[in-house]
């Protein structure tokens, strides 16, 4: 009888480690979603100042865009910045064919300095699309 539920005990153990790791291989033949959040760099940045410059932070599996804009900051003008933010995100738009979009949080602007003692700004926003 020892036998027999010993038998029984191992048997259970085996098919139940098999379904764990059948649960594991469908896991990995299901097509992965792209969770990567991406750095782009416009090719037009719509920016006047030379200092100026943009990149956008796109995490698609969400459809959320952080963009920022940084200068330094003497030459520092918030509504050039936040209009070359405004064209950037619209030509993002169109280029990815999305309807809307909507503000996730208020635009803010940071100050910092680097390595030579130099001031910049930055101005980000963040914003969802949607189709």
């Amino acid at each position: 009888m020892k036998k027999f539920f010993a038998m029984a005990f191992a048997a259970l153990c085996l098919i139940g480690g098999s379904l764990a790791f059948a649960d594991d291989v469908d896991d990995l033949l299901a097509p992965k979603q792209d969770t990567l959040t991406r750095t782009i760099v416009p090719e037009d940045q719509h920016v006047t100042n030379k200092t100026a410059k943009v990149w956008l932070e796109y995490t698609p599996i969400t459809d959320e865009v952080r963009a920022y804009y940084t200068v330094l900051a003497v030459s520092f003008d918030q509504g050039e910045a936040m209009n070359t933010v405004l064209e950037c995100l619209r030509d993002f738009q169109v280029q990815n064919q999305y309807l809307k979009y909507k503000y996730l949080r208020k635009d803010s602007v940071k100050y910092s300095k680097d390595d030579n003692n130099m001031r910049w700004a930055t101005y980000s926003s963040q914003v969802k699309f949607s189709r």
